[in-house]
């Protein structure tokens, strides 16, 4: 047992140390040696857990995907109706916005690196198509439960809410301190459903 749990503090070090890095002087710049003087750890350690320098970065790409999954799950099961839901989910951005600095140009250098590479670029755009699945559906529910027009394309919907949000967040990364983003962000999600509504 104890072993396990140094086993996790050990990963969970090397993330934090590659989050630090990969922020503050990007991914290309940044070696495995760096990492592991950061995190204390070894090289094999660094290994042990992630076989790569890639695979390092798709682990800190999950993990702040996941978060954001979360948050929305949480304002999803807290509401008695789509429309509901997604007003919420604009409500948890705030948490979001606050990680932009780290996540999100982390995750534009890391598509960007994918661009290049095509062996990895499924894996990069996967979250995408994830997401565009997640709100098809959610927007499916709400036609089916009579929120939203009935001839209503949920996958065009969803596309429509993802460009939205996307690019709000890309906004967000080059000027954080530019606007009340989530603010913006609710005032969206609000437009859209105004427009959508059955």
């Amino acid at each position: 047992m104890a072993q396990t749990s140094q086993a996790l503090d050990t990963r969970s070090a090397i993330l934090d140390a590659a989050l630090e890095l990969f922020s503050r002087n990007g991914y290309e710049a940044t070696g495995v040696a760096e990492i592991c003087a950061a995190a204390q750890v070894s090289k094999g350690a660094v290994y042990y857990h992630f076989p790569s320098k890639q695979e390092l970065f798709l682990a800190l790409m999950t993990t702040w995907l996941e978060g954001i999954e979360s948050f929305f799950n949480t304002a999803a099961d807290s509401a008695s109706t789509v429309p509901e839901a997604l007003e919420r989910m604009a409500g948890t951005t705030g948490r979001i916005f606050n990680d932009l600095e780290s996540g999100f140009p982390i995750l534009l250098e890391f598509w960007q690196q994918a661009c290049r590479q095509p062996e990895i670029w499924e894996r990069a755009v996967a979250p995408y198509r994830h997401y565009l699945d997640f709100f098809a559906d959610f927007i499916q529910s709400g036609i089916e439960e009579g929120a939203f027009e009935a001839d209503l394309d949920p996958h065009l919907t969803a596309r429509i809410l993802m460009a939205m949000v996307m690019g709000l967040l890309l906004q967000a990364s080059f000027d954080p301190n530019g606007a009340d983003w989530q603010g913006i962000t609710r005032s969206g999600i609000k437009t859209i459903l105004k427009g959508i509504r059955r």
